[in-house]
């Protein structure tokens, strides 16, 4: 007598309580520059006369006579933000046929807004760690070798910095292409071993190296990128390389305080959904209007490919 098999009393059905996705994680644009909400789509923006603010002016006044007469220069600069955006269908056969848990118009809004944080994400990377800064350079040795030295490269920076806009560097922004090498410097954990105790190992935390470079916010950018065309082969790459920021950037929108870049953003993200009654399906739609501006580029230095 036969039994029956496994195949015939049980038919597989797709899991409810798990699914595989690989969503871009751990954004760090909206931490790198302060968001600038606007009114309109371009505008300008006011540029005080660095000089004018930092030369000796005052001086003595006798009795009787005008104390000494200064002025400061003013010029404008402006931003316009452009709109991007994204759009999914999702036909009406796939919502009535889509089975646990499977949510094909959250799925659509959840996909097409993490397209947009990944644009938002590219454009700050490009322009923080491109060519827009005063300073620059690239360590020899790279951080890679073991014999290199990170801690005096920051201090480069940063003395870059402060000695440009009498301010301290308060932000570093690192690729994980570079953080790797960091984690494990030899110099790196040899100076934070001693604020561990005696008996816990010298871990290199974000924060423990954001403090041995002496700034106030370290991130670390971990986004990848796909750059194949759809179907082809993948070529993946961490969008923030190897290359590390330091500079000085405003806690908010500020006024009379340089900050090495702000984001302007006239319309905030928003999401709508519309019907195509011909096509027989709903469309999900996110867009969000933006401008990443380099608003003092003398308020930031850039270590380059370094490893």
């Amino acid at each position: 007598m036969s039994k029956p098999t496994a195949q015939q009393v049980h038919i597989d059905q797709p899991l409810t309580n798990i699914s595989i996705a690989y969503l871009p994680g751990d954004f760090i644009a909206g931490m790198v520059f302060p968001n600038v909400p606007v009114q309109k789509q371009s505008d300008k923006y006011f540029i005080y006369t660095k000089a004018d603010w930092l030369r000796r002016e005052a001086g003595p006044r006798a009795p009787g006579t005008r104390a000494r007469r200064g002025d400061y220069g003013l010029s404008t600069a402006q931003y316009a933000c452009l709109e991007r955006a994204i759009a999914k269908g999702v036909p009406d056969e796939v919502v009535a046929n889509a089975d646990q848990p499977l949510r094909p118009l959250e799925d659509a809004s959840r996909w097409c807004t993490n397209q947009l944080l990944l644009e938002v994400e590219s454009d700050v990377q490009s322009d923080v760690f491109g060519t827009g800064w005063s300073s620059s350079a690239t360590p020899s040795p790279l951080w890679s070798n073991n014999t290199s030295t990170p801690v005096d490269d920051v201090e480069t920076a940063r003395n870059s910095v402060v000695s440009s806009i009498g301010r301290e560097a308060n932000v570093g922004v690192m690729g994980r292409g570079l953080w790797r090498y960091i984690k494990q410097h030899p110099d790196i954990v040899e100076r934070i071993k001693y604020t561990a105790g005696p008996t816990s190992p010298a871990i290199v935390t974000i924060q423990a190296v954001a403090a041995l470079f002496s700034l106030d916010k370290l991130l670390i950018g971990i986004a990848i990128n796909d750059t194949a065309a759809e179907g082809a082969t993948s070529t993946l790459a961490y969008l923030w390389g190897s290359h590390m920021f330091v500079g000085y950037v405003a806690r908010g929108p500020s006024l009379l305080e340089p900050s090495a870049g702000y984001v302007f953003t006239w319309q905030q993200r928003q999401a709508s959904r519309f019907r195509e009654d011909q096509e027989r399906q709903d469309v999900v739609e996110v867009r969000m209007s933006w401008d990443t501006k380099l608003t003092a580029t003398d308020a930031g230095y850039l270590i380059k490919s370094a490893a």
